[in-house]
């Protein structure tokens, strides 16, 4: 308070105080309503302490660009004093709220409080009960009401409701939006009204949808379609179109072939508008999104105009503003991966977005990556080169022998095709050389779920030039190098996303503009390798060993992983998010292990943020325990291989988030997890998985994060420390005891900062 002018009293806020006049039910609910919409709202406080405030005052009065400007302008506050409110007109503002959610004798009085710099309000609102709906009339006058009347069942206002005039109102909308479908092309939510008679007794209300006194005839008309004009190369620029004269009559609509850069069918048979059909704002919405799904055009309008001859007609004309068809983009970045590895790198990517005619779009991408594994544990960091080219290709519909009609899809699935090839370089250990061609369907159900579907998925991994030690620790750990062997990896691979994140608003009985507190997101993914080839080899009945295809083995394993997610808002600055990821897989057949690629992993800034990326696991074993001694001459030279993968893996987070002032926001979280193998390993004892023992087994770590949120990107820094070390003795591992923040030598050895961008889940 030292910083607030002696002739200013700070308003720290409001206090809200429901008396109930009769039986008037949902009072707290009432009181939050009350609350919300007190304005305006206090200086931020954290834990009794308003840091924008402190900001704002102690940047004084910066002149130009620097950080006082910053702490001022970005982090700071404005200071909120008792001379910028008006208690009474937020007092009627309240009582406003009240009538308008059927409260209607309600009164609502303030009292202002000063003591010494801080001032607060106190507003008393004397509540009576609500009225209630009794009946809804909706007269049929005509054509037009018996419409009405058929789109009754998905009504807003229902008998019974409170008296809620925010409900009403959307109501109305919704109507003009049935109505429009029904093609009333004219019709607008202000030509109805809700008469309302209150003088029913016992609280109760009648309701009567009628016409305003008025209305236009052709509002009450319905439209169908006239002639439907394309024009696929319209200059946004240019407000006029010259109607060209090659043009076509494709599907039933004039396509005004200009440039002949696209096959008309790619775009006529995503149109949802027909000749003579009735006018529908479902075929408006769908039409647009499957246009805006193409890849070549980055503006659509879609234009309607009555008929001159009054004959009840829209004629339609479509504008594609064109995307430029082809692009070079270079991308100069600093590489922060998951396994500790940090680097710079480049990326060249060039991309057709009308590449056969039909908008498909191709991409060619080539990076460059310099990196070194940071981590203060290993005694002698690996350095990586790795470069890669993918080119892809995306076709705007299902490429299939039978017919698919998109009609009656809000979403354009798209067919996927890729071919790749990597090569990473361990300076001084091994070249691994990878080469990927996938093929596959991608498509969305609704808002919420979407799918993916990859019928081909082939891989070949070679490993090559490996150094003399590096082929020392391959005959040491039978496993890895089973892992890392040349190989085959003929798969199938099927994804499903379910995600409720959908900004879908809606009116409570409050007058309020809610969203759903309670989100939830799901993916499921399931990979199969190997089984089609062998099928086929042993059908075949071919010669020779069938666990190889062109002299190399091809791996057969069935993998699967689930990641589910809850977020739950406490309040609009308060998030609550939980997410459980459990993860399986197992070779047979031919191989003894899941290629290292399809392996699980656990530890990093995106899962338990206490542990450096993939050195938890598996089960109790403990990869530092095997840091080569340097004093020692017992297999000199062998390197360390951090990096611990297996077959299962179970993970668990929570994670509080919450705002502390303007972009700058904070987090509290905890993780927990491990990794297991299905088969037990001679070189990492205690890492195979036993349903008696797993749970106990679990590492665990907690921390706190600052988040930077600039909107378009997040820029994340938690710092964390393990609570419970998986490979202590079993009576040993939690470890709580043991925390000693002042300590140097147990920071250096617990503390992770983990540095991200977006949030980890």
């Amino acid at each position: 308070m030292k910083y607030v002018p002696d002739d200013r009293v700070l308003y720290t806020g409001a206090e809200v105080d429901v008396v109930s006049q009769g039986r008037v039910g949902a009072r707290k609910r009432v009181k939050e309503l009350l609350t919300a919409n007190v304005l305006p709202e206090p200086n931020t406080t954290i834990l009794g302490m308003r840091p924008g405030l402190w900001f704002f005052y102690v940047a004084g009065e910066p002149r130009k660009k620097g950080l006082r400007r910053f702490m001022k302008n970005k982090l700071g506050q404005a200071p909120v004093y008792m001379s910028d409110i008006d208690p009474s007109a937020t007092a009627q503002l309240l009582r406003a709220h009240l009538v308008n959610t059927g409260y209607f004798q309600s009164e609502v009085s303030a009292e202002e409080a000063v003591k010494g710099k801080k001032g607060t309000v106190t507003y008393t609102a004397n509540v009576h009960r609500p009225y209630r709906i009794r009946n809804i009339s909706y007269p049929r006058m005509d054509t037009l009401f018996m419409n009405i009347d058929s789109v009754r069942s998905d009504a807003y206002v229902k008998v019974g409701q409170r008296y809620n005039l925010e409900r009403l109102d959307a109501e109305l909308q919704r109507v003009e939006e049935a109505l429009e479908n029904l093609g009333y092309f004219y019709f607008d939510d202000r030509h109805l009204i809700f008469e309302a008679d209150s003088t029913v007794g016992d609280k109760k209300i009648d309701l009567t949808l009628t016409l305003e006194p008025g209305v236009p005839e052709k509002a009450t008309r319905i439209y169908r379609l006239g002639k439907i004009y394309v024009y696929p190369d319209y200059n946004l620029g240019e407000d006029t179109v010259v109607q060209a004269a090659d043009t076509l009559l494709v599907d039933g609509l004039h396509y005004i072939n200009s440039t002949n850069a696209y096959r008309p069918q790619t775009i006529t048979r995503v149109i949802n508008f027909r000749p003579n059909g009735i006018y529908r704002t479902l075929d408006r919405e769908y039409t647009l999104r499957h246009l805006m799904s193409l890849s070549s055009f980055k503006f659509v309008d879609i234009r309607f105009q009555e008929a001159s001859d009054d004959s009840a007609r829209l004629d339609t004309r479509i504008y594609l503003t064109p995307h430029l068809r082809k692009s070079l983009r270079a991308e100069l970045r600093m590489v922060s991966k998951s396994n500790s590895f940090a680097g710079p790198g480049l990326e060249l990517r060039f991309t057709n977005r009308n590449f056969l005619g039909g908008s498909e779009q191709f991409h060619l991408t080539g990076d460059l990556s310099y990196e070194v594994q940071i981590s203060s544990r290993i005694p002698n960091p690996l350095t990586s080169v790795e470069f890669g080219i993918t080119s892809g290709l995306s076709v705007p519909r299902i490429i299939a022998p039978f017919y698919v009609d998109y009609h009656s899809r809000r979403y354009l699935p798209t067919t996927e095709f890729s071919l790749g090839y990597r090569v990473q370089r361990r300076i001084n250990y091994f070249h691994l050389n990878s080469f990927n061609l996938s093929a596959g369907y991608r498509w969305r159900e609704n808002r919420w779920k979407s799918h993916e579907l990859y019928p081909i998925d082939i891989s070949y991994v070679q490993l090559g030039n490996t150094s003399s030690e590096f082929n020392q620790l391959l005959r040491r750990n039978p496993f890895l190098e089973a892992a890392l062997q040349d190989q085959f990896i003929p798969g199938t691979r099927y994804s499903y996303t379910l995600n409720t994140q959908v900004d879908e608003q809606r009116i409570n009985e409050f007058s309020e503009v809610e969203f759903d507190r309670s989100h939830f997101y799901f993916n499921g993914k399931v990979d199969i390798a190997g089984n089609l080839l062998n099928l086929l080899k042993r059908t075949a009945g071919a010669d020779g060993d069938r666990t190889r295809i062109f002299g190399q083995t091809y791996s057969q394993f069935v993998r699967g992983e689930i990641d589910v997610r809850h977020y739950y808002n406490l309040d609009r600055r308060n998030m609550l998010v939980t997410r459980l990821n459990i993860g399986a897989g197992y070779a047979y057949g031919n191989v003894i292990t899941m290629p290292y690629t399809k392996q699980f992993s656990i530890g990093g800034p995106t899962s338990i943020r206490a542990f450096q990326a993939r050195t938890v696991g598996p089960g109790t074993h403990n990869i530092f325990d095997t840091l080569p001694d340097e004093s020692s001459e017992d297999e000199p030279g062998i390197p360390f291989f951090i990096d611990q993968r297996a077959d299962l893996k179970l993970e668990g987070n929570i994670e509080y988030r919450f705002d502390i002032v303007g972009f700058l926001k904070g987090a509290w979280f905890a993780d927990a997890g491990n990794i297991w193998l299905m088969r037990n390993d001679t070189e990492r004892p205690g890492g195979k998985f036993d349903k008696k023992t797993f749970i106990d087994e679990l590492a665990v770590g907690t921390g706190i994060g600052l988040r930077f949120d600039f909107n378009f990107f997040l820029l994340r820094f938690d710092v964390a420390f393990p609570v419970r070390k998986p490979w202590l003795p079993e009576n040993e591992r939690w470890v709580f005891n043991q925390i000693d923040l002042a300590s140097p030598s147990w920071r250096s050895d617990n503390l992770i900062l983990n540095i991200a961008i977006g949030y980890p889940f």
